[in-house]
């Protein structure tokens, strides 16, 4: 089926793996000569010389009576097929006592006759200040539909906006994703590493082990804080301290829930957690300082001024890092900050988030600072606008560290082609990336362990990610059953679940072992981290070593006292 849809006012591309054809015209501006390509659609567009984007023009719209008005143009794009929109806009005004405004990209389908409106992507709180600023996100054209339009919805009237630079463009499917992904794993997460025997002439029997403890990847979970402490919980600790190099408390660090009246904080439950991880060797996540959506922060704040609301919310960072620091490897600053302006209206600050991660910075400068969004990777709402705040952070001099992303997955239904986009589009930001709560919902062990390879395998290739953390695993410990990897009181792994083994700690873990002659070398590759090397004769370890390997590899030379011990390593 064909179908032509009208685009509104910025329409973008996103940036797939290979180059697809341009679907708009004058997509840039660059001719005055609008006929035949854009119209504006109850506003005024005229053509800006100064202030653009790129190239030597853009265009104001000015004259809006609607938060939908703007440019728009038909395209003809196929049914049943995703695609990338994208434009620019630069803010020129904003309504008086307003600090921000949401902006939106939205599709206006027709589906059997019948309206239909889509979300493609969401900007909840733009400001002028922030100048150009990408809007955009992808979308698929549902079957049944004969006509559509995109639009930008910048919501007041009143505002005007410069408007660049925009792409509409296919994203192709790509059947050999997954060896390309394996190719990458490769070369991102394996370096060479070389053994030789340097003397022992008449050394025979001499065998050469080399075990991965830990990966430079982070690999975790989810753990309730209660469960780790619990003298019944004993299998449950056991898993967790087995199965994950990573932790995060899911519940135990929230604001809400550790001081639910003012003045009586529970740290015990946290800190105690905290505590019996770290005795396992576990790294830990601190999830969340804040919690940017209404209902997630004390009640008891309502009915504070703005210099109460900011004079408890340093008290809080200071009390939390004082138990807690030198334990955390990240905090999550502002939890959800794209879907809530809680903090943002109550202390009438619209950089109060900034101001958040400079708080908790000067605490403790050595913990790792995080964004952490949902609807970033499993639709695009929210994919731009967390590349955009990323950016702007780094730009005013924040210490930003990370991006995290939730992926709570509803269905195993997953397009592998549409989540690269969206991960190479919040990788543009520049920043590392960590997969902070992934969940795949779907009854069906055997389809959920079909996706849970295909992501888990996209995520560990990509060059911007650095760790995936389970959200729950247990169905005795889980939010949304149908997410459950591990089963019963023995925390046997579903077919999902044998997987997310599998890959961990077999398919992306290094176990090498191989005979050695005197003057010789072996040569092989390991995933990056933390080793054992065990050198034996006649399969008995007669000498020990831990080493770390990282991206330069690692060459290994075993010194022999005569022909029977090990004198020393040396490691270049």
């Amino acid at each position: 089926m064909r179908l032509v849809i009208t685009f509104s006012v910025f329409l973008g591309v996103l940036f797939p793996s290979k180059a697809e054809v341009e679907l708009l015209k004058n997509a840039d501006f660059e001719s005055s000569s609008f006929s035949g390509n854009w119209h504006c659609s109850d506003c005024r567009m005229t053509v800006h010389t100064e202030n653009k984007y790129h190239g030597s023009q853009c265009v104001m719209i000015s004259n809006r009576h609607h938060d939908w008005s703007g440019v728009r143009q038909s395209v003809v794009l196929e049914g049943g097929q995703w695609y990338v929109a994208k434009a620019y806009i630069r803010l020129l005004n904003m309504p008086p006592g307003v600090s921000y405004i949401t902006v939106e990209l939205m599709a206006h389908l027709t589906v059997n006759g019948h309206p239909k409106f889509a979300t493609v992507g969401q900007i909840h709180m733009q400001q002028e200040k922030f100048g150009w600023t990408e809007v955009g996100g992808d979308f698929l054209t549902p079957d049944g539909t004969t006509s559509a339009y995109l639009y930008v919805q910048v919501h007041n009237a009143t505002v005007n906006y410069l408007h660049d630079f925009s792409s509409v463009q296919k994203i192709s499917t790509n059947s050999n994703w997954k060896s390309e992904a394996h190719a990458r794993i490769n070369s991102l997460r394996k370096a060479p590493i070389t053994v030789r025997l340097a003397n022992g002439a008449s050394a025979t029997g001499i065998s050469i082990e080399l075990k991965q403890q830990k990966h430079s990847f982070g690999f975790g979970a989810g753990v309730v804080a209660s469960m780790m402490t619990d003298t019944h919980q004993v299998a449950y600790q056991d898993f967790v301290y087995k199965h994950f190099e990573w932790a995060v408390i899911v519940n135990a660090l929230k604001w809400r829930l550790m001081e639910w009246t003012k003045g009586h904080i529970n740290f015990d439950r946290p800190v105690n957690a905290i505590k019996v991880l770290q005795a396992h060797g576990i790294k830990i996540r601190g999830h969340n300082m804040f919690w940017g959506v209404d209902g997630h922060s004390p009640a008891w704040l309502q009915g504070m001024t703005p210099a109460e609301y900011i004079t408890e919310m340093k008290l809080h960072v200071q009390q939390v890092i004082s138990h807690t620091r030198g334990t955390l490897e990240h905090w999550d600053v502002n939890n959800e900050n794209q879907h809530g302006d809680y903090f943002e209206r109550h202390t009438g600050d619209p950089d109060i988030t900034a101001k958040m991660f400079q708080w908790i910075h000067s605490q403790e400068p050595g913990v790792k600072l995080f964004i952490n969004e949902y609807n970033v990777i499993t639709n695009s709402q929210c994919t731009t606008a967390t590349r955009n705040q990323a950016i702007q952070l780094l730009n005013m001099s924040i210490p930003v560290s990370f991006v995290g992303i939730q992926g709570h997955f509803h269905s195993s239904d997953i397009n592998i082609d549409v989540v690269k986009y969206r991960l190479d589009k919040v990788a543009e930001a520049g920043l590392k990336i960590w997969i902070t709560e992934l969940t795949v919902s779907e009854n069906d062990a055997n389809k959920k362990a079909v996706a849970l390879e295909n992501l888990m395998t996209l995520f560990f290739s990509h060059p911007a990610v650095e760790g995936i953390m389970l959200w729950g695993f247990w169905d005795g410990a889980i939010h949304n059953a149908p997410a459950k990897l591990f089963e019963g009181p023995n925390l046997t792994p579903n077919a999902a679940g044998q997987v997310y083994l599998d890959l961990v700690e077999k398919s992306w873990k290094t176990d090498y072992s191989q005979t050695i002659s005197p003057h010789t070398h072996l040569s092989t590759t390991g995933f990056l981290g933390d080793y054992v090397l065990n050198v034996k004769r006649d399969g008995h370890v007669i000498h020990q070593e831990p080493f770390s390997v990282d991206q330069s590899g690692k060459h290994v030379t075993v010194h022999l006292t005569g022909d029977h011990d090990v004198s020393h390593v040396a490691f270049g």
